[in-house]
């Protein structure tokens, strides 16, 4: 397997190449979560002029019909999504005839949508003639995938909005980044791909929560951010397989904190606690997780991990301080080490 990293868009964009979807894989299934959040990292990246990973993408070369073609073991995802996104892009650049640094829509559907050889994405066969249709600007076939018109129509309904920036967007674009591995032989696919989409446990919220507030600091540091505030964290909830009980706190925290965020599930809570720590929140990591340990110390000791709706209404909502949440109710707690920290931390005697 040869590894390398490079620019989306410059393999995407590699004249002599297209890609493919092996008819074993699912068909395109990104909704309109995935998209959204797509976009907002291409427009936070793009903001902060920083690079943005995109994951590791998993192909098979091979020869077919005088050209590259790269058979996809993981990432049609991605790529059918950032296809998407170019072509819309194209559409409206055609529309308004506006270009970025001397590109045009032209040059964008040529480089990226379609090759010498037709469409430079062939998905599967549910979806193929779909995305052929768009790419080409032809007419959608009778039977369209749904899922590939709805996200192309919620990335055009983007570029239409007020304060859109195709020069942002299109910067973006350009600090995408993959992990590209290439397989060495096609024996190989099918074991990468069981590998990558069955084997091992999925990380849970509580896990990614971690990992975002931990994996950029130095080793002294994570290791001082885990045992002053992860560790009590964890270890207010006991035994707790699969971190149900602190996911559920997690969960209850960002409902108190994020008071305009509409009902949400376990899917895509961390995607919303990362939309809060990057866009909103301007406090220290240290200041989040006393935060978060507070918050968990008394759904532990007071709520018993009930659904939000049981205390939302308690006024819990209502902040002081940035990070603090105010006018709890009070709390019977069991032990003088649960009474000492609430005390010391929302400033008032609990019942004993």
């Amino acid at each position: 397997m040869q590894i390398t990293q490079q620019s989306l868009l410059d393999l995407m964009g590699a004249p002599d190449a297209r890609f493919s979807i092996p008819k074993f894989q699912r068909a395109y299934s990104w909704d309109a979560p995935q998209c959204d959040e797509l976009w907002r990292d291409l427009m936070r990246a793009a903001r902060a002029h920083r690079s943005h990973f995109m994951g590791t993408l998993i192909y098979l070369e091979e020869e077919r019909d005088g050209a590259r073609e790269l058979s996809v073991v993981d990432g049609q995802q991605r790529l059918t999504t950032i296809t998407l996104i170019l072509a819309a892009l194209a559409r409206s650049m055609r529309e308004t005839g506006e270009q970025l640094f001397g590109i045009d829509a032209d040059s964008i559907a040529s480089t990226f949508l379609v090759g010498d050889a037709g469409a430079k994405l062939l998905l599967s066969p549910a979806d193929r003639a779909t995305l052929d249709a768009i790419v080409n600007d032809g007419a959608l076939p009778e039977h369209a995938s749904a899922r590939v018109v709805e996200n192309l129509q919620n990335f055009e309904a983007k570029m239409h909005e007020d304060g859109f920036d195709p020069m942002e967007l299109w910067q973006g674009l350009g600090s995408l980044f993959v992990i590209a591995a290439e397989l060495d032989h096609k024996r190989q696919a099918p074991v990468v791909f069981e590998s990558f989409n069955s084997k091992g446990v999925p990380l849970v919220t509580a896990d990614l929560v971690r990992n975002f507030l931990l994996i950029a600091e130095s080793h002294s540091e994570q290791k001082r951010l885990f045992e002053q505030y992860w560790e009590p964290i964890t270890g207010v909830f006991g035994d707790d397989p699969g971190s149900i009980k602190l996911n559920n706190a997690i969960l209850g925290w960002l409902a108190v904190r994020l008071t305009k965020v509409r009902k949400f599930g376990d899917d895509q809570a961390f995607s919303i606690f990362k939309s809060y720590c990057e866009d909103e929140y301007d406090g220290s990591v240290d200041d989040l997780l006393d935060e978060m340990y507070a918050f968990c110390m008394v759904w532990a000791e007071n709520y018993r991990y009930h659904a939000v709706k049981k205390y939302k209404t308690a006024d819990w909502a209502k902040l002081g301080h940035k990070t603090r949440v105010s006018n709890r109710p009070r709390a019977k707690l069991d032990n003088p080490e649960s009474y000492e920290y609430y005390k010391k931390h929302f400033g008032v005697d609990p019942q004993w």
